[in-house]
């Protein structure tokens, strides 16, 4: 258990293998994983899925390798 604020929502669509990034919003969901921004930076999908960050308006889409190239 992380005692961070929890600042962004980790989603997992199974079918297409995405995560997906999103800051988080008033309308919170209970089947989505919520983490603290320090976890989320941390964060790596499973081999072979996509990764999209979407908590800033440039976020762009690539592989899990491409997209946190970007961001380190």
């Amino acid at each position: 258990m992380c005692a961070g604020d929890a600042q962004v929502l980790l989603l997992f669509d199974y079918e297409t293998r995405l995560v997906e990034l999103q800051a988080i919003n008033e309308a919170r969901d209970a089947n989505l994983m919520e983490l603290c921004a320090e976890h989320a930076d941390r964060f790596r999908p499973p081999q072979g899925w996509l990764c999209q960050d979407r908590r800033d308006q440039n976020a762009t889409t690539g592989t899990a390798d491409e997209e946190y190239a970007l961001r380190e």
